[in-house]
């Protein structure tokens, strides 16, 4: 069995290292293929080390293959970052499996949401045009909507990683994928918090700390953190 995993690993840590071991536990030992961002991440910028060297760590830490996420995707919007590694993953037609993190851990709710917005019946239509009619914003109008549609708080939204994990569902679902989706919940760390907590740390907290000790000393303060970080790293 091949399974997906789609990341950054800006930079690869600990974290990533759990959501690998425990997706090959879950999928009993499947080969990991990553589909990674190169150079520029989703947010626009450059990553903090180059797609080499990132390659470099995912594969000393259990990555089998790495495939490279073209630019125009990895530095897109949600959905489009979403359609382009799915699409990858599709075409690639040897991949079984696509295993993401998440904060919640349940894959029916997202599948739900899935249906939903895929499907846009009627009623969510109207809901969402009387939300986007009191001025919210299209993110807020669309949670507010579904929530009122499908009558239940789904605030679990307002985590990075759980739009992710329903972005992922969606492009799935609307390809008609026979790619088997699961999740793996997210330990310790929220996606972007900026405070170092033990020896998983998110990558937003890593990042910050480089920024402010300097990439040599942030190497030497908080490599307990990272994974497989290749001798003589520099950054990008």
């Amino acid at each position: 069995m091949n399974t997906a995993i789609i990341a950054e690993y800006n930079p690869f840590h600990k974290g990533h290292l759990y959501h690998i071991n425990k997706t090959k536990e879950k999928t009993g030992d499947s080969s990991i293929i990553a589909i990674m961002s190169g150079n520029f991440t989703q947010r626009g910028e450059p990553a903090i080390l180059d797609k080499v060297l990132r390659t470099k760590m995912a594969l000393l830490n259990g990555v089998d293959m790495v495939l490279e996420l073209p630019v125009e995707y990895a530095t897109g919007s949600a959905d489009v970052f979403a359609f382009g590694a799915i699409d990858i993953i599709n075409k690639s037609n040897f991949i079984d499996t696509l295993s993401f993190g998440s904060e919640s851990g349940d894959i029916t709710a997202f599948s739900d949401l899935a249906d939903v917005l895929n499907t846009e019946p009627e009623e969510f239509k109207t809901l969402l045009k009387m939300e986007l009619g009191k001025g919210a914003s299209y993110p807020v109008a669309r949670a507010l909507a579904l929530s009122s549609y499908l009558n239940r708080d789904i605030s679990f939204l307002n985590n990075p990683n759980n739009i992710l994990a329903l972005e992922y569902t969606r492009a799935l679902k609307r390809t008609e994928s026979t790619v088997w989706p699961c999740t793996i919940q997210r330990v310790v760390s929220e996606y972007n918090s900026e405070e170092m907590t033990g020896s998983i740390s998110s990558a937003s907290a890593i990042r910050k700390a480089f920024s402010e000790t300097g990439f040599c000393s942030g190497i030497e303060n908080y490599s307990r953190h990272l994974a497989g970080l290749p001798a003589g790293a520099t950054p990008h």
